[in-house]
């Protein structure tokens, strides 16, 4: 029987912001001791009893440390962060995959550090940092600004420019979700690959998976094989878990 995997986004997919908070949501997050992410409930307790019966990767743009503050339901002994640049295992970043994640960022270290140097001061910009020392990032005052930023900047030589909400990243194109993906399963047999995500950054890992997970506004954009829509009316955190234990139900 075919082992079952799903990578996962976290933002926006499993977990939403404190300003999105409903009751009955719990807390999953906390930032300098404050309430930062929540999970709906039903995806709080689907998410546990699914991590009982199938691998469950979470595949992240954030840092290591962001990634840290995040108290999912269940364990999880393999997850990609900062947008595939570093794989932890049982929570530990792997030394090798950092060590050739760092040697291909260095590359382009010289062209972040310029872009960053000519964004610092900007009025409009709240955060420009260059994180776990592989991508550059700016979140901006709004998503407005955050699409004038994009594309004053998309043609920028060397780097994948992609914006999400009013974030804007800045990446080097060997870190992508799909590209991390490969090499991390690549060499595994018999699996089934479930994926989900919220934006274009996830585009890359929703087009290689077996069943893709995605909401109708990035469906337009997908070139899975096979998708599972999201039209809303409730939770997408809730809907992943669903339509992964459906899915799941027919590998039995």
């Amino acid at each position: 029987m075919k082992k079952i995997v799903l990578a996962c986004d976290l933002d926006n997919t499993l977990i939403h912001s404190f300003s999105h908070k409903v009751p009955g949501d719990i807390l999953v997050e906390l930032l300098r001791d404050k309430a930062q992410g929540y999970m709906s409930c039903g995806a709080f307790q689907g998410l546990r009893e699914l991590g009982e019966s199938i691998e469950i990767i979470p595949v992240t743009t954030r840092s290591v440390e962001q990634y840290r503050r995040i108290k999912l339901p269940v364990s999880c002994k393999r997850a990609i962060t900062t947008n595939g640049g570093i794989l932890l295992t049982d929570g530990q970043p792997d030394p090798d995959w950092q060590a050739a994640s760092l040697a291909k960022a260095r590359e382009l270290m010289p062209l972040m550090e310029e872009l960053k140097a000519g964004l610092e001061g900007a009025k409009d910009i709240n955060v420009s940092r260059i994180v776990d020392d592989m991508y550059l990032y700016i979140s901006a005052a709004d998503r407005e600004r955050a699409e004038d930023y994009l594309a004053r900047y998309s043609d920028v030589k060397g780097l994948n420019v992609v914006i999400s909400g009013r974030k804007v990243y800045f990446l080097p194109p060997c870190f992508t979700k799909g590209g991390a993906l490969k090499r991390l399963l690549g060499s595994e047999k018999d699996l089934y690959l479930i994926a989900a995500g919220d934006s274009t950054i996830d585009l890359s890992m929703l087009d290689i998976a077996d069943l893709s997970l995605m909401p109708a506004d990035l469906a337009a954009l997908s070139e899975a094989a096979h998708k599972s829509v999201f039209n809303g009316g409730g939770d997408f955190g809730e809907f992943v878990v669903r339509s992964v234990m459906q899915k799941a139900k027919t590998f039995r």
